[in-house]
């Protein structure tokens, strides 16, 4: 009898444990757990990344709605409504436990992890739920789409569905130790657009707050926000202009309001709505906004908020209508300084054109204290004009350290108009160096090598990369760290370069540091694996 009970007990406890994940899972569980991430082998196709990153998306958002039944959203329920042909389609909706999901993509842009990164970060506090992201898988080549869902100290952190799925259960892990390329390699990315509640249904929860996406804590601060915006600066009498943006919010939005104003303070057009909701488009007041109808002269426009916790103006910026017979100005082609090292040039490209003759082309870069460091100047006389006529007199080389502001006006007729307002930095070479480094030469298939090596510099670090690249320049293995200091042993990378692992062949060790100011390629070494 006692055989049989022990028999029996270890029968249940091997039961319990094969159980899935989505049935063990708790009703109100934190939104990176693991049981949230989880996918069962018997609900993955080849090729599910990107679907099973957006259910876990859907989940968290359902979750922080305060529903019960996220285990029910999976892959198997997602497919259809997704996908076509297993691709996920650029705008699609979702409805569970009476709610509808409605998702949309976007394009990244800019060309460098530390952009993306901040891209990155942006997107997170605008949907704490988590932001699918599409981009160039790092063990080999092909695509791949992870669940963004946090930065930390410019750290990213994801759900990959590569180390959640079947025997995986990993839960959210750092990008660099997912299966993700470079961010700089993301192309696109797939958001919740709107939560709403789904015809003939009601709400799982009344003013439920969403919580942060923090893998620790629940915040109740309101995250009141908006992002796609339009914003008008010159619009021509009679043209239209489109209201576009989205409000989210981590509590219901209690009012959206848009308005024009003019020059007196009187409201030219003005429109409200109460959404009731944790999201609003504000394409729907677009019907509303007559910009045609607006005269010439200067205007603000300004969109305003407010949900359960505060309320925000989020844009209150001037415009102007300009008349019908205005001369117009418009540059095509330009270039805009971000970041120069001191000494270095920078090479001014830009068209300008108008229908009438351009008077007068001027170029200023303004210190923080609003002096004029550098100016050019011309007077064209014509309907075209090439701004590198302008460079020989813009000594760039010359700026000190510290922050300016590079801006291109032109006038034409009764017109003038700003074509370019940007802010840059002038910033000092850093001294980033390797020492006491090594590198493989000629290694034995098979066989270990250890790399050390200290990188320094007189900048706070922020990124220290290891790569092993083959002939043909595919990246074998890769490691990373961001150290936040001005020293970092590369020694600390070692157990991810899998030297050993490599065929034979020709390849290229590489180490490459950024800090604040530059990247730089401090060892680029040709070995063979014989």
């Amino acid at each position: 009898m006692r055989k049989r009970l022990v028999t029996m007990l270890l029968v249940m406890i091997l039961v319990i444990t094969a159980m899935p994940a989505t049935v063990m899972a708790a009703a109100n569980p934190k939104l990176d757990a693991k049981d949230v991430c989880y996918t069962p082998q018997n609900d993955y196709k080849s090729g599910d990344c990107i679907l099973t990153a957006s259910k876990v998306m859907i989940r968290r958002a359902s979750i922080l709605r305060g529903s019960k039944k996220w285990s029910s959203i999976t892959n198997k329920t997602l497919r259809s409504p997704a996908t076509v042909l297993g691709l996920l389609l650029h705008n699609f909706k979702f409805e569970a436990d009476g709610l509808q999901y409605k998702i949309g993509m976007g394009l990244f842009s800019g060309n460098d992890d530390a952009t993306r990164i901040k891209q990155f970060e942006k997107l997170i506090k605008q949907h704490p739920e988590g932001v699918v992201v599409w981009g160039t898988n790092s063990s080999r080549f092909g695509m791949h789409g992870v669940l963004l869902v946090d930065v930390r100290k410019g750290v990213p952190y994801v759900m990959d569905s590569a180390y959640n799925v079947g025997s995986w259960n990993s839960g959210i892990l750092k990008w660099s130790d997912s299966s993700m390329k470079n961010p700089k390699q993301c192309t696109q990315y797939w958001y919740i657009k709107e939560v709403g509640i789904a015809k003939g249904a009601k709400a799982p929860a009344s003013g439920k707050p969403l919580a942060a996406a923090s893998a620790d804590s629940v915040s109740t601060a309101s995250t009141l926000s908006i992002n796609d915006e339009t914003i008008p600066t010159e619009i021509r009498e009679g043209n239209g202009y489109p209201v576009e943006g989205h409000v989210n919010s981590n509590y219901r939005i209690r009012k959206v309001e848009v308005a024009i104003i003019d020059s007196s303070g009187k409201k030219v057009i003005s429109k409200s709505a109460a959404p009731n909701d944790w999201c609003y488009d504000l394409s729907d007041l677009d019907r509303y906004f007559k910009f045609g109808t607006l005269s010439p002269g200067t205007y603000k426009y300004r969109i305003k908020a407010s949900d359960e916790k505060r309320s925000v103006t989020f844009v209150n910026s001037p415009f102007t209508v300009i008349a019908k017979d205005a001369p117009t100005l418009d540059i095509s082609g330009e270039n805009q300084p971000s970041s120069i090292n001191i000494g270095d040039s920078f090479f001014i490209k830009g068209k300008i054109k108008s229908n009438t003759n351009i008077s007068s082309v001027r170029i200023s870069v303004i210190d923080s204290s609003g002096k004029t460091k550098l100016s050019a100047s011309a007077k064209p006389e014509s309907k075209s004009f090439n701004l590198r006529k302008l460079d020989p007199k813009m000594k760039f080389g010359k700026l000190k350290a510290g922050k300016y502001r590079y801006v291109v006006k032109a006038k034409a007729g009764s017109v003038s108009k700003t074509l370019i307002n940007c802010k840059f930095s002038v910033v000092a070479k850093s001294r980033m160096k390797i020492s006491l480094y090594n590198y493989p030469k000629s290694i034995k298939k098979g066989s270990r090598f250890f790399i050390w090596g200290r990188v320094s510099s007189d900048r706070l670090i922020t990124k220290v990369s290891v790569k092993v690249v083959d002939g043909s320049g595919k990246v074998k293995y890769s490691a990373s760290e961001s150290p936040k200091s001005k020293s970092y042993n590369v020694l600390r990378l070692d157990s991810k370069i899998k030297f050993r692992k490599l065929s034979r062949g020709t390849y290229r060790y590489k180490v490459i540091a950024t800090d604040k100011v530059m990247t730089k390629t401090l060892v680029n070494k040709k070995f063979t694996v014989r």
